[in-house]
């Protein structure tokens, strides 16, 4: 029989531990509508996002909390690995067809006080690889030219001999010096204001959890019940509905008076 170190290892992809918990995160009573999960493994250690619906109305932060420990235990129960759920973004609010929800006071919101949670930072994935490949394509296009020029003895192409000539003969002050210079800062700065700047503006970070721990809500789901729960009032013809950091905006037409 061979012996259990020799026999090899067993590795668990990370689109296999994402599609165990969204299989997990649907197990409790708890999600509502399509889930979606990430994940990122490293080594024994894995590291998973869930997405997902809750019920309306209920204490969140509990209901939350609920499907980040059962996601965390059964996918690790289910893949050997250390598990833990990083954040849990809450995509709907869905109210029940039937019958009352009884709303509970989130009491872990309440000890935080008026202390407003930080907001995700956004990976800005765009930009980087927009940004990364035109600097890879201008240094690529400069390699290739120069290799063949040295290596093999070819004539400089003839982009390159042209633009070299072109800014011999080019003053600083010319426009088209200025203009480019101009873009460029733009561009530069553009890159600051997203690197130093959290995005994610559509996610409303819940209060009461620690670092370990994040739970947000889509703005768009949070004004969608508070829409909803404004035009149950009679006499309400239309609502707009502004979600902010702290505060939600309400603006109703009444249809009489």
């Amino acid at each position: 029989m061979i012996p259990a170190a020799a026999r090899g290892t067993t590795t668990v992809s990370a689109r296999a531990v994402a599609r165990i918990a969204q299989q997990a995160a649907t197990e409790t009573p708890n999600a509502v509508g399509t889930v979606r999960g990430t994940a990122t493994v490293r080594g024994q250690r894995a590291e998973v996002s869930v997405r997902l619906g809750l019920p309306w109305p209920t204490d969140l932060g509990r209901r939350a909390g609920e499907v980040q420990r059962h996601v965390a235990a059964r996918t690790g129960e289910l893949t050997g690995l250390s598990v833990r759920v990083a954040r849990l973004r809450v995509a709907r609010l869905q109210r029940p067809a039937g019958g009352t929800v009884v709303f509970e006071k989130t009491t872990a919101a309440a000890a935080q006080g008026r202390r407003v949670p930080r907001r995700w930072w956004s990976a800005r994935p765009t930009p980087v690889v927009v940004t990364a490949l035109l600097g890879a394509s201008a240094a690529g296009l400069l390699t290739a030219d120069m290799a063949s020029v040295h290596l093999f003895g070819n004539a400089p192409a003839a982009w390159r001999t042209g633009l070299v000539d072109r800014l011999a003969t080019t003053s600083p002050a010319a426009g088209s010096v200025t203009v480019a210079a101009a873009a460029m800062a733009v561009a530069g700065l553009w890159l600051l204001l997203l690197a130093c700047t959290p995005g994610l503006r559509k996610r409303h970070v819940v209060a009461g959890f620690g670092a370990g721990r994040s739970i947000a809500l889509d703005r768009a789901a949070v004004a969608s019940v508070v829409r909803d729960r404004v035009l149950d009032t009679d006499g309400v013809d239309s609502v707009r509905v502004r979600v902010g950091r702290r505060r939600v905006r309400v603006r109703a037409d009444l249809a009489f008076g």
